[in-house]
């Protein structure tokens, strides 16, 4: 199946339950492909994996999760094996966010509504698939 026909891969980290399972239906109802997770580390080992690689889009990562990896640092992961994804955070107290986050990804307070987060989806810049394409090749 063709790239362009699939339709857009979130990887959503969020360490509460109900937020995970009622942002995941209201992603996947507005045409996204999910792949949720509880854990950082669940979620680096997705990132890290070669046949997600190719299809990730956007990371929605909650910096509040702190295990063996913290939330907040999945965002330079996404972005050091692909520069094209799109980044959005979420977190209970966005002023106390670090330095860590990368450039250009909005953040999230929370509790959000869902829609709040489909609608941030939707703004973010897209690349053109030839950059995400060659910009994975490099990695």
């Amino acid at each position: 199946m063709a790239r362009a026909s699939l339709p857009p891969l979130v990887v959503l980290l969020a360490g509460d339950e109900l937020t995970r399972s009622i942002t995941t239906s209201c992603l996947e109802a507005s045409g996204y492909d999910v792949l949720s997770a509880r854990t950082a580390g669940e979620v680096e080992a997705l990132l890290l994996s070669q046949t997600v690689l190719r299809r990730v889009d956007v990371l929605v990562t909650d910096a509040d999760v702190r295990d063996a990896v913290e939330g907040v640092s999945l965002g330079a992961v996404a972005r050091c094996l692909d520069p094209a994804v799109g980044v959005i955070y979420t977190t209970r107290s966005p002023r106390t966010l670090p330095d860590a986050i990368v450039a250009g990804a909005p953040c999230l307070r929370t509790p959000y509504h869902a829609h709040q987060l489909v609608r941030l989806i939707a703004d973010l810049p897209r690349s053109p698939e030839p950059a995400r394409t060659a910009a994975r090749r490099a990695a």
